[in-house]
């Protein structure tokens, strides 16, 4: 079974998604995005803004899914629509303040501990640089999930990321790709 990372595919190409000068230091605005696998409850949209380069006179375009700072996927109307009911299955989408328009944040709930922390290559810290999956940890039907000692990393198995693939090609989606991170050898892949 091939496990893949999401990644955005255009992180340097395209604007990402920032706190408003308000949120800046504010501990309880960021800890609301640091779920861990756990659902959670907002109360009112948190406003973020579109990162404004002062250095470059011409900003960067927008992507379907955006580039953020914090861990989980941060969805335009349109990806909400094309991917929503997909995502919604393993996790949550929550309503965002993008500069006035609402856009989601996917919060991933599916947790499943299917990384071999003894075998995967660490860090001198100790974190997970490298990590080894449980072969038989990994679903057999489609998923999109987290793993408790990787909470930052988005992961699907292959059908997910054949599901989300197909559905991101055929309406035009821009900003998730997939880096494959177990299984057996295979490419980069970008949908």
């Amino acid at each position: 079974m091939n496990v893949w990372q999401i990644k955005n595919d255009l992180i340097n190409k395209v604007a990402m998604l920032v706190g408003t000068k308000e949120s800046e230091g504010d501990y309880e605005f960021w800890e609301r995005f640091q779920a861990a696998g756990r659902p959670v409850e907002w109360k009112g949209r948190p406003k973020l803004e579109v990162f404004k380069d002062k250095r470059s006179k011409k900003p960067k375009p927008r992507a379907d899914i955006s580039p953020f700072t914090a861990d989980g996927l941060a969805l335009n109307a349109k990806a909400h629509d094309v991917l929503g009911d997909f995502l919604s299955q393993f996790g949550q989408l929550l309503e965002l303040d993008v500069e006035g328009q609402v856009e989601y944040y996917f919060n991933p709930t599916n947790s499943i501990a299917c990384v071999d922390e003894e075998k995967s290559t660490k860090r001198a810290s100790g974190v997970i640089d490298k990590p080894s999956f449980i072969d038989s940890a990994i679903p057999i039907h489609a998923a999109v999930f987290i793993d408790p000692s990787t909470t930052g990393d988005i992961y699907v198995n292959d059908a997910a990321r054949n599901e989300l693939t197909q559905r991101i090609k055929q309406a035009g989606i821009t900003g998730m790709g997939f880096e494959q991170v177990w299984g057996e050898p295979v490419t980069s892949a970008t949908a």
